[in-house]
């Protein structure tokens, strides 16, 4: 009697130790996770600052347009490739308060970069901005299968124009201001939505080829 209860304090007590060593290891990785998406974040914002420090010097025609165009895309592919990481963390794990603090950074990063790009199209002319404003934590399984389908269609649209396309997903539920006065000063009525060069919104499924005749 003895040596079954014996051993089954042994069994329990090395229960218990696993159990709180899987239980610490699991928050040590995902603080790992975070801390890695944190450092691609400011990574990130200063080559945004790069990219407006670059705008200020065109005021004062120390750089050239082609310049500016370049270090914009470059960011913007930066912080695309990164997004879509993060999208792909976002499918396998439930995200922490932190993480979601990032995403929204993310996000933030991107309102600003779509401002960038609005005005160095007035100082440079054009370029083909593709703004993608999605709702990111939506229960509502046909919008989460129409933006599914619209993030495919536009992956295979930057990949079929490269540097001719600045891509720009922004989710429009993160209470972003900016973001939020840019969807009405354009328009927007619904997410997701589609706004190519300021001009044209599209909330109806189309093809690549289709969206391909709205860009100049």
């Amino acid at each position: 009697m003895e040596n079954a209860k014996h051993a089954f304090w042994q069994a329990f007590f090395l229960t218990m130790l696993f159990f709180l060593v899987g239980l610490v290891l699991g928050v040590y990785l995902e603080q790992i996770r975070s801390d890695n998406f944190s450092i691609a974040f400011y990574d990130s914002e200063v080559s945004l600052y790069d990219s407006f420090a670059l705008g200020k010097l065109l005021d004062s025609n120390i750089t050239s347009c082609d310049a500016l165009k370049k270090t914009t895309l470059d960011f913007a592919d930066k912080i695309y490739n990164e997004a879509i990481e993060l999208e792909r963390f976002d499918e396998k794990n439930k995200l922490t308060d932190s993480m979601k603090s990032v995403h929204r950074k993310y996000d933030l990063l991107r309102t600003l970069l779509w401002m960038n790009a609005i005005g160095m199209k007035e100082k440079c002319g054009q370029i083909n901005t593709v703004v993608y404003i999605y709702v990111y934590d939506t229960q509502d399984i046909e919008a989460r299968a129409r933006q599914i389908v619209w993030a495919r269609v536009l992956r295979d649209l930057k990949e079929k124009e490269g540097d001719n396309v600045l891509l720009i997903p922004i989710a429009s539920d993160q209470k972003i201001g900016t973001l939020d006065y840019l969807a009405d000063f354009y328009n927007v009525k619904q997410f997701p939505a589609v706004i190519i060069n300021e001009e044209d919104v599209f909330y109806e499924q189309k093809s690549v080829d289709e969206l391909m005749n709205y860009l100049k």
